[in-house]
């Protein structure tokens, strides 16, 4: 752990990446499988593009960790939804936000929420255009840095033998936890203290590295295909069952233009039907439809 930094994400991908911008296998060993790198104070995270992540001294929890996945290159799409899951799995490892009205979920493609109960007292929180009354509690942000042998291999199915030739997943989770209202940067952003929970950042840290290793466990030892035992069984089962964009209808906003349409499936796209029948959507922003689109 550092006191300050500028951006986990960009420290471990400065660190594991060598001049060539490949990954440097000997910086590697110094960051094994698992491995993690967490700030008090981050005063420069980011989102995916050009979003940012603002969080005041000592309010959130942000940590990056290296992931060294034994799996099929192409399956590490599936790495944002397995991390939401895991942050979902620590913030319901008890009944703390059940107790006070609040449910989590996943958000595709890298967000966790929290969403009032219907029956709490915070199910009148007031509706945000996109995001209803769901509040962004936690963010994934995803960084790939490949090794020389899978050059020119992202699109395919190459697959490292052993854990010393796989790429270099740097995974950073930016957490809300202890910020009060006003220093929360926008409308649709939660903290857990906000949502009623006082906890500390330490327990939650704690709670989020073991249910990642175990999530990422139990991913390859199904060759990184969530959907090995059917897509609603096992880990696919659960990563369609906690994720809240599924059956709603929205709006993707993605670098082609404006996608709408009912979701169905995670893939792990997002595959939309509508007006002109089923879409897979790759990247892009989510919104909650408005009345009639």
């Amino acid at each position: 752990m550092v006191p300050r930094t500028g951006s986990t994400n960009d420290d471990l991908r400065s660190a594991l990446t060598g001049v060539d911008g490949l990954l440097d296998l000997r910086a590697a060993r110094a960051w094994p499988h698992l491995s993690s790198l967490r700030a008090v104070e981050q005063t420069a995270g980011r989102g995916r593009g050009a979003h940012v992540w603002t969080t005041p001294p000592r309010g959130a929890l942000t940590i990056s960790f290296v992931l060294r996945p034994v799996v099929p290159l192409d399956r590490l799409a599936w790495l944002p939804l397995l991390a939401g899951l895991a942050i979902h799995d620590a913030l319901t490892e008890d009944a703390c936000l059940a107790q006070r009205g609040w449910r989590v979920a996943t958000k595709w493609p890298n967000d966790v929420v929290l969403l009032p109960a219907p029956e709490s007292t915070c199910a009148g929180l007031d509706q945000v255009p996109g995001w209803g009354r769901a509040r962004k509690v936690a963010g994934v942000l995803t960084e790939l840095v490949l090794p020389a042998e899978a050059l020119g291999k992202a699109d395919d199915a190459w697959r490292p033998q052993k854990r010393d030739q796989a790429p270099a997943v740097v995974l950073g989770i930016g957490l809300n936890v202890g910020q009060r209202p006003e220093q929360l940067p926008v409308d649709w952003a939660i903290s857990l203290a906000a949502a009623g929970w006082q906890v500390e950042v330490e327990e939650v840290a704690q709670r989020l590295a073991a249910h990642l290793a175990r999530l990422v466990d139990q991913w390859e030892a199904d060759d990184g295909d969530p959907d090995r035992q059917g897509r609603h069984a096992g880990l696919g089962g659960r990563l369609r069952e906690v994720c809240w964009s599924l059956g709603r209808r929205v709006r993707v906003r993605t670098p082609a233009g404006v996608v709408r349409g009912e979701v169905i499936d995670l893939r792990p796209g997002l595959v939309l039907r509508g007006a002109q029948g089923e879409v897979l959507v790759q990247a892009g922003d989510v919104e909650e439809a408005r009345e009639g689109e």
